[in-house]
């Protein structure tokens, strides 16, 4: 019976494209998770591709013994999370959430600062402003605390700033 599932795979910081690629040539599903990241350039903010966790590609399988031998073969994979014997897969909640993640952060999240504090206007940050942890208005970054494979992990994404409605004089 096959039990296809999502894991996640431990590579070399850098490679995370090459090794994905590498997968989906042998016939594997493989991710790797981007956000359009603000970034300040020169005194102007602009987007640009970032991978939104470093040192990890998520790969689609039916997992067995011998698959480790597949991943062995493949420059730059150091190992399948949870172990050869016993990886651990993404639940169905953790999965569809992955798949989903790069859609979300094609455009930042919107955010919309008042005296007190902040309202999530929209975007990725709308959808879990519960699992927001902490907000750097000045580098318009917000950290995100989830839970992946069972570990809680903390992700930080770009935000952009509603202005202030204007009040007519």
């Amino acid at each position: 019976m096959m039990n296809i599932k999502w894991y996640v795979l431990y590579v070399n910081t850098g490679q995370e494209h090459a090794v994905a690629e590498q997968l989906r040539h042998r016939g594997y599903d493989a991710i790797v998770p981007v956000e359009n990241k603000l970034i300040r350039s020169k005194g102007k903010w602009i987007t640009q591709p970032h991978i939104l966790f470093d040192g990890y590609v998520f790969v689609r399988m039916d997992y067995e013994w011998s698959k480790y031998y597949v991943f062995k073969g493949i420059p730059h994979i150091i190992r399948l999370l949870g172990g050869g014997t016993s990886p651990i897969p993404l639940t169905d909640k953790e999965s569809e959430f992955i798949l989903t993640l790069s859609e979300l952060l094609k455009t930042p999240s919107v955010l919309k600062f008042t005296g007190d504090g902040y309202e999530t206007v929209s975007g990725f940050l709308a959808e879990n402003k519960d699992k927001i942890v902490k907000v750097q208005k000045r580098y318009k970054k917000a950290t995100v605390k989830i839970t992946l494979a069972g570990e809680p992990t903390e992700l930080t994404v770009s935000f952009t700033e509603q202005m202030p409605e204007q009040t007519a004089d």
